[in-house]
């Protein structure tokens, strides 16, 4: 599972989301679909098979028009993927997907039942800084003479491309929609992850955005998390109660806050930083007089990522202890600098 899976999944839970999502890549099937209507896809529909490899979103969105055999109203299945990377096999896996759903559908007996297999609309998003490259890739025949014919299994909504205007189709976002605080959000360096989660919550305040401000959460959250950085970001029900309660100031209290801690921790570690280059620096040039330009070249090699001050300052009694260059080399070596 892709890190971004699990927010992914609550993100397009908000009815506004997936709407905004299929009406960008299928307008004119988007018209005549109900999206009050759409919901996951009853479990009956799967097969054990399909339900291991389907891992994604599938959403059943009941059309406005045309009954079924057993009087239900028609309907399609839309298939998301959440995808942070390239995938050169992209169509051969969404064509194998819809064919696991369409023999749920045949094997629990709904499609005999309904008289018709539904429509299915496959969608792919891209959350991913490299560029995404597959939806003009072959996929097609494996076998014969003739070149492999062009099939697009899926349609794709690339959030980086997005954020910055219209995609090679043409396509835009709806400005302060869903998926345009969605794109802007993966689109941002972390520092400015806070400050668009709060802009995000009080654009997507009301009650019904419950499950999309849980997702910008999760997606926050986990951006964080890789840079050490998540703990220092109030809690979800934190968030929301400061939401409620001020329309948003106690949050902008809490989010500024925030911000000046992780200011405060990055101006001391750039201090400690160039201290620790100034040091290195010193023991360098110590070194040189000492042993030669060779072994300072080696010293400074060593301890080129060492932030720690303390074994720095071991460092400059070691190389007055040693007698030669190759003994502070050693003694260097054998303790693995801290970063």
């Amino acid at each position: 599972m892709q890190a971004s899976d699990a927010p992914y999944k609550v993100l397009f839970q908000d009815r506004r989301l997936f709407e905004e999502t299929v009406r960008l890549v299928a307008p004119r099937l988007a018209d005549g679909l109900d999206f009050g209507a759409a919901a996951s896809l009853d479990k009956e529909h799967l097969t054990a098979l399909s339900r291991t490899r389907v891992q994604d979103k599938l959403r059943r969105v009941e059309r406005k028009s045309g009954k079924l055999a057993n009087g239900r109203r028609r309907y399609v299945l839309a298939l998301l993927e959440f995808q942070s990377g390239h995938d050169a096999d992209m169509a051969w896996r969404m064509r194998d997907y819809l064919h696991l759903v369409e023999s749920g559908l045949r094997q629990s007996g709904t499609a005999q039942a309904e008289g018709e297999v539904p429509g299915m609309l496959s969608v792919v998003v891209h959350n991913g800084e490299r560029p995404w490259r597959a939806a003009a890739e072959c996929a097609g025949p494996l076998t014969g003479d003739a070149e492999p014919a062009q099939v697009r299994m899926y349609a794709t909504v690339d959030l980086q491309v997005l954020a910055r205007g219209p995609d090679g189709a043409g396509r835009r976002l709806v400005p302060g929609g869903c998926l345009a605080t969605l794109a802007e959000l993966e689109s941002s360096p972390a520092e400015a992850l806070p400050r668009l989660l709060l802009e995000a919550f009080r654009r997507h305040a009301g009650a019904g955005s419950s499950e999309f401000r849980r997702g910008l959460h999760l997606r926050v959250e986990s951006a964080l998390e890789r840079l050490d950085l998540a703990a220092d970001l109030p809690p979800l029900a934190e968030c929301e109660r400061a939401l409620a309660e001020s329309g948003g100031e106690r949050m902008t209290a809490m989010l500024d806050a925030t911000l000046a801690r992780w200011e405060e921790s990055k101006v001391a570690q750039g201090v400690e930083r160039g201290l620790a280059q100034g040091r290195v620096a010193l023991l360098g040039r110590m070194a040189e007089r000492r042993f030669g330009a060779g072994v300072a070249g080696r010293v400074t090699a060593l301890l080129a990522d060492e932030t720690d001050l303390p074994h720095l300052d071991e460092a400059g009694e070691w190389l007055l202890e040693c007698d030669t260059g190759e003994a502070l080399l050693a003694r260097l070596a054998g303790r693995p600098p801290h970063g």
